[in-house]
């Protein structure tokens, strides 16, 4: 246990920086490899890197759109990598989203009659509480009663996403022939900081990017971090020494939990301003592949997010522009994946 714990302590020193090189290296390669195959197909390597590059930064509406896909993917890439450092593998990002949204989508609908400085943290109040419940759940069963965490999380995904399909034709409806939410009020708006119609970016930037330092800290500088990341080594040594791992499974649920819920809540104060079935297109599952290329670390997910941000973003100019299937999107996301399981078996082997 003592030598688990000292491993542990090591690794904070160069840990950040180390991540996010390894993050960087491997996204440089998937990128490369995609490129190779645009080659190999008869493509223009450098035409799709600089489609890339002008369909994911090039204009403003552009890096809006990057932008504005980037923060639900950090916050759920976000929430995976907190849950794996406790061992835990949440898949249920999607579920979780779709629960902060209905708080969301619930609350900000609502005219209280109060100031934005009221409702706005109230409507994120909900959506984080509702996201950890769903997190939460699946900690509580796994601490409990010993199920696995990915059969909780699958079942609770389908729960949530047809609980919204079915709230947004009935209570939550904006009336009797939509399949939306009644539109969230002025008060409960995110403010804009960059406005390039039809898409805005919102101060949900700057939460995301505040989550990513304070799960930092949790994680590498409170003594609860390193009851984390002890039972993410190994449960049965930190049982010894006293270290609860139930407890740490269902907080870190549904700390993971909260962060997506989170994420729900930006897209529906600060993107959509209302709520319909198929919302997410597949954030919370994307957010795994994030996490992963992110080393499970909350500062090198930054870039992980920002790489499959782009990568949404310009797809369709590949088609467009330079003639090449945006297929190769997910061809370079999966390259991606597989160097980093490549790079920790080699890792464990050693």
């Amino acid at each position: 246990m003592n030598g688990i714990l000292a491993k542990i302590l090591r690794g904070d020193r160069n840990d950040s920086i180390r991540a996010i090189g390894e993050s960087l290296a491997i996204l440089s390669i998937a990128i490369g490899v995609g490129l190779a195959i645009v080659g190999l197909s008869g493509g223009s390597p450098i035409a799709a890197l600089q489609t890339l590059a002008y369909g994911a930064f090039g204009t403003s509406l552009n890096l809006s759109g990057t932008i504005v896909k980037t923060v639900p993917l950090l916050l759920t890439g976000l929430s995976v990598a907190f849950a794996f450092r406790a061992g835990l593998f949440n898949i249920g990002g999607e579920g979780q989203l779709y629960a902060g949204a209905i708080g969301a989508a619930w609350v900000g609908s609502m005219d209280l009659g109060v100031s934005p400085w009221i409702h706005l943290p109230l409507t994120l109040l909900v959506a984080a509480v509702l996201g950890a419940c769903w997190g939460g759940i699946a900690g509580w069963v796994k601490a409990r009663r010993g199920v696995h965490e990915v059969i909780n999380t699958i079942m609770l995904n389908y729960i949530a996403i047809y609980a919204v399909d079915y709230l947004v034709r009935g209570p939550l409806s904006a009336g009797s022939h939509t399949t939306r939410s009644r539109d969230v009020v002025p008060e409960a708006h995110l403010p804009v900081l960059w406005e390039t119609p039809p898409i805005g970016v919102s101060v949900g930037v700057f939460l995301a990017f505040g989550l990513c330092l304070a799960c930092y800290w949790i994680l590498f500088r409170t003594s609860f971090g390193i009851d984390l990341r002890t039972v993410g080594q190994n449960a049965d040594a930190a049982e010894t020494v006293g270290i609860s791992s139930g407890r740490v499974f269902i907080i870190a649920m549904l700390v993971s939990g909260a962060i997506t819920g989170i994420a729900g809540f930006i897209e529906i104060t600060g993107v959509h301003h209302t709520l319909y079935a198929q919302f997410s297109p597949g954030y919370g599952f994307d957010g795994i592949a994030v996490a992963l290329l992110g080393r499970s670390h909350p500062v090198a997910v930054v870039p992980a997010a920002l790489l499959f941000g782009a990568l949404r973003t310009a797809d369709r100019w590949l088609q467009l522009s330079a003639g090449v299937p945006k297929d190769i999107v997910i061809i370079i996301q999966a390259i991606a994946i597989l160097a980093v399981g490549l790079q920790s078996a080699r890792a464990s082997r050693r």
